[in-house]
């Protein structure tokens, strides 16, 4: 788990353990484990190459790849 402080609650960490799972806690900066890290470096460079300024022309072309409309 990331070090949010809700997630380091005991109440939280309680329920957790209750329900059979132990927690592993992650490097306090660790982007190499956070999948979506990845995921906005690549929209970030995306943005750049096609040199956009609007965020809805750039969610719209996300989207159309993402759905298959290359």
């Amino acid at each position: 788990m990331d070090n949010a402080a809700f997630h380091k609650r005991s109440d939280v960490q309680a329920i957790i353990e209750e329900h059979g799972h132990e927690i592993l806690w992650l490097p306090p900066y660790s982007p190499d484990l956070n999948p979506i890290e990845k995921m906005w470096a690549w929209i970030k460079q995306i943005r750049k190459e096609w040199r956009m300024d609007c965020i809805d022309t750039l969610f719209f072309y996300l989207l159309w790849i993402g759905l298959g409309f290359r």
